[in-house]
């Protein structure tokens, strides 16, 4: 049986089956909630006219499906004052409530989107997670965000379809609009054809590019962005805290070594970093250093030194780096030969660029080769390698590489006068930091009769005088007079180390305090003395 029943609200009619009898259903016209009751329910009575026909029984039943389990029922309703022909009454399911899940969809449709758009927002800005996203990616990761929530949203909102449809598709414009306005902050890279570039090795301006062609080979708008920010925060002298290093051809794995190098050897501290442009579908690289002042002339210089081959262009605070060929290049087996055997040919210049490897492990056995090499053997590229121990001597603290630095510098920098007082900077600076100071580095200076080896030598033989008695010896008579001050004025420690050293190098002028020291009421010391005078008078 099929009742007739009308929404107390919006006065809309509707044939519904007799089993919603005290069940709560929605208008399918205002949505409006309420329960079918006797009230509710319509009782019409059919209108015969003279001569009409009754067919509306046989009419209605083709017009109806006549199942229970919730197909669509199909009757007459009175529209508006009763005016106007039959309509057809919705489906069920349009006047039931919304289930739980479309109800869900609907929120993640609209979450989706709201998020989305605002996350879009905020990270299309400079520095933002979307910078370097180009628009065409924006694009597609737009539409699909907005086609996945339009979807929802009209699934999820199943009793007003044409508005869902309407509402959906208005987000979704209102979503691409703002990919298409929010600008792009990436720099972008522009080819050059081999044409345009003019090369000759003979002149060092001669392969130089104009303004347009420098900035649109290295994409300068990244740089320029940090030189403005650095401007604004430091006045005119901005400039002098950015400097840019175009490298072509640079991987990933090779970014880090380089970075970590230059960390190192510019003293950048950790908090800065680097930052990385790529370019050229990320086969080229744009490093970027800011945030502290830095020497251009020392940039290019630490990356000549390493790093290979630099053209400058200091109008624009930027470095071109062309790799070397051999820098992240493995050790094959022929080139471990070469550079192991001190009677090839080729083994100097190989261990030369072994110095300059990123490596710190290649350079440390290559400082250890050097230093192992035999006296009859003719010592090659002198003037390349002991330039390359002096940049290690500045940047290294392993005290395994500095003790064989030490023995290589004493068979490659002997009489070197610049290398023997740059040591002795040195070993006073590894002295004033409480740095282990290798025994090689004062030999190498008592080698050279360096003037700073006796004060150095007296310092550190005052604080363990049974591990630098032997270099205190080797300096010889000329640091009598320092050993007959401790003989006189120092603690028992350093007298009966002083008798010691004065027995292998004293004269007779240390004979008398040697006597007084017999005096001693230590039974030790006067046996020391006694001997180092029997040692100065048999001399």
């Amino acid at each position: 049986m099929n009742l007739k029943i009308q929404c107390p609200k919006c006065s809309k009619r509707f044939a519904v089956d007799d089993d919603l009898t005290g069940k709560t259903v929605e208008c399918g016209s205002c949505d409006h909630h309420f329960k079918v009751e006797d009230e509710m329910m319509i009782v019409e009575r059919t209108k015969v006219y003279p001569g009409e026909h009754r067919e509306d029984d046989f009419l209605n039943r083709l017009g109806r499906d006549s199942g229970l389990d919730g197909g669509e029922e199909k009757s007459a309703s009175l529209g508006g004052g009763g005016g106007g022909g039959p309509t057809y009454a919705p489906q069920l399911d349009a006047i039931m409530p919304a289930s739980a899940g479309q109800k869900i969809a609907l929120g993640c449709g609209l979450a989706l989107i709201s998020i989305y758009g605002f996350l879009f927002f905020l990270g299309s800005s400079e520095g933002g997670i979307f910078q370097d996203v180009l628009l065409d990616k924006r694009i597609i990761l737009g539409a699909f965000v907005g086609f996945l929530g339009s979807m929802l949203i009209v699934v999820g909102a199943k009793n007003w379809r044409v508005k869902s449809v309407l509402f959906a598709l208005l987000l979704f414009g209102a979503l691409m609009a703002l990919v298409f306005l929010r600008p792009v902050h990436l720099t972008p890279y522009a080819e050059i054809s081999a044409d345009e570039v003019v090369s000759d090795q003979g002149d060092e301006s001669a392969g130089s590019l104009d303004e347009e062609g420098i900035k649109a080979r290295v994409g300068y708008l990244g740089m320029q962005r940090k030189i403005d920010a650095m401007v604004q925060k430091y006045g005119a002298e901005g400039e002098d805290y950015v400097v840019g290093i175009f490298i072509e051809n640079m991987s990933g794995r090779q970014y880090h070594e380089i970075e970590k190098f230059l960390m190192k050897a510019l003293s950048i501290p950790p908090n800065e970093g680097i930052g990385r442009y790529t370019r050229n579908n990320e086969k080229d690289s744009l490093l970027v250093i800011s945030g502290l002042p830095l020497d251009f002339d020392t940039v290019a210089r630490r990356c000549s030194e390493r790093l290979g081959e630099v053209t400058t262009y200091p109008e624009y605070r930027l470095v071109d780096l062309e790799l070397s060929p051999t820098l992240f290049a493995e050790p094959s087996d022929d080139l471990l030969r070469k550079i192991a055997d001190p009677e090839h040919p080729a083994f100097f210049s190989n261990n030369l660029n072994e110095l300059k490897a990123l490596d710190p492990m290649r350079v440390k056995d290559a400082v250890g080769r050097l230093a192992n090499v035999r006296p009859n053997v003719q010592l090659l590229h002198r003037d390349k390698i002991v330039p390359e121990f002096m940049r290690i001597l500045a940047g290294e603290n392993d005290p395994i590489l500095l003790s064989n630095l030490g023995k290589a510098l004493r068979i490659w920098a002997a009489g070197d006068g610049a290398s023997v007082q740059t040591a002795a900077r040195h070993v006073k600076k590894w002295m004033e930091g409480d740095v282990i100071v290798p025994k090689s580095f004062v030999n190498y200076l008592t080698d050279n009769d360096s003037p700073e080896a006796p004060a150095i030598i007296d310092l550190l033989w005052g604080q363990d005088p049974e591990l630098w008695s032997k270099q205190y010896m080797d300096l010889g008579s000329g640091v009598e007079k320092r050993l007959l001050f401790h003989l006189d004025e120092s603690p028992l420690k350093l007298k009966k180390a002083a008798i010691l050293v004065l027995a292998k190098t004293g004269t007779q002028r240390s004979l008398s305090l040697l006597e007084k020291a017999k005096s001693s009421g230590d039974a030790e010391l006067k046996i020391l003395a006694q001997n180092a005078i029997d040692a100065i008078k048999s001399r």
